[in-house]
């Protein structure tokens, strides 16, 4: 017991009397048969020997960081207070939104960048134009950095504290310091691609899956009547013109390279109808994958297995991937045997598709959905 307390690893603990062999020690009465590591209090000797103290906690004389001579009450108020300053210094934090215990006060971080990046990455962020148009921008002598014309691409800016012009006009910072994240369930004919320029050729009639967000930009506008340029929302990842599904908009770059770059390990789940039901053999196929000539080697999916949601379709799969190649589901189902006939993606990551959200309809994501998309382990199996 001594050479516990002498460690530091003793308890708070009441010591029994022990008569003359203790001493007063502040307002504890310490016993010296035990290294001075027992306080007892004044009240637990003998009456001939009691020293007149007030009541105090008994704590380990040797740990004197740990409230050392404090009463119940001041103790119990002293946890209290240690508790609510930890929970507000953590909810002051500002965490990005992709980590686990992102900003807990709404899905728009109110804070903007502090480093220096380049200038077209800026620009592109603010809404401008993308990347390539803005060095085009900035070639032609239309972009001014503090008052100073800018013509080098590789200039770096602080967005949050220099001041941008971009033909004369300056650029607000509301666009770019509040980000905000969209699950859309995309409806076939739609394309995901931001430029104009990046449509099918030939007058196929296709149309951008941010063409669904202009009645929020119009209203974006309408709650910032000084703000110069609107958020630029491009897509998260991307779908085939002939797929439908689950699709992420955003304005947050960094987060959208976190969620589709292929060393996030998210998976994703697809819910495919084929031409017809596969039996044992082609569900063995199917989860034997393809080979990849261009790769040059195997791709297997994560897992295969019958959808029987809906028994009045029997002749759905559900697949789940991981790598994200291009056309990789239908590459599976071809190399199987068979056709894809709807090719639905339902899951991304630890975020599943509302059953209830309408195709072209979109819904704005919540920061508990936020963080949850970059779950790694959710749903790796059927």
């Amino acid at each position: 017991e001594a050479s516990a307390c002498m460690n530091n690893a003793c308890r708070p603990c009441y010591a029994q009397p022990i008569g003359r062999r203790a001493k007063v020690v502040g307002p504890f009465v310490q016993n010296r048969a035990f290294f001075g590591c027992r306080p007892v209090h004044a009240s637990a000797l003998p009456r001939a020997g009691r020293v007149r103290l007030p009541f105090t906690a008994v704590r380990c004389a040797s740990d004197d960081s740990k409230g050392f001579g404090s009463t119940p009450v001041e103790e119990k108020s002293r946890r209290k207070k240690k508790v609510y300053s930890e929970r507000t210094s953590r909810r002051n934090k500002v965490r990005h939104p992709g980590q686990r215990s992102g900003n807990t006060s709404g899905n728009r971080s109110n804070h903007g960048p502090s480093t220096l990046t380049r200038l077209n990455k800026a620009l592109a962020s603010m809404g401008v134009a993308s990347r390539r148009a803005s060095d085009t921008m900035i070639s032609e002598g239309r972009i001014a950095v503090n008052g100073v014309t800018v013509t080098d691409m590789g200039t770096q800016v602080n967005i949050a504290r220099d001041e941008i012009k971009v033909d004369g006009r300056v650029m607000t910072k509301t666009a770019v310091t509040n980000k905000y994240y969209f699950a859309v369930n995309k409806p076939k004919g739609y394309i995901c691609t931001n430029a104009p320029e990046g449509k099918l050729q030939g007058g196929s009639g296709d149309r951008l899956v941010v063409d669904l967000f202009d009645g929020w930009l119009k209203e974006w506008r309408r709650r910032h009547p000084k703000s110069s340029v609107v958020p630029r929302l491009y897509t998260v990842g991307r779908l085939d013109v002939q797929s439908v599904g689950l699709i992420f908009v955003t304005n947050d770059g960094d987060w959208a390279h976190a969620v589709q770059h292929p060393s996030s390990g998210l998976t994703k789940e697809y819910s495919v109808t084929l031409d017809r039901r596969p039996g044992k053999v082609e569900m063995e196929r199917l989860g034997q994958g393809y080979f990849d000539a261009a790769g040059g080697e195997q791709v297997v999916p994560v897992a295969v297995a019958l959808d029987d949601s809906d028994p009045s379709k029997r002749n759905r799969v559900r697949i789940i991937v991981a790598e994200g190649r291009n056309r990789e589901v239908r590459n599976i189902v071809e190399a199987a045997g068979m056709e894809v006939k709807v090719l639905r993606r339902i899951r991304v990551g630890g975020y599943r598709l509302p059953r209830d959200l309408a195709f072209g309809r979109y819904v704005e994501l919540k920061p508990h959905e936020v963080r949850r998309i970059l779950n790694v382990g959710a749903d790796r199996s059927l």
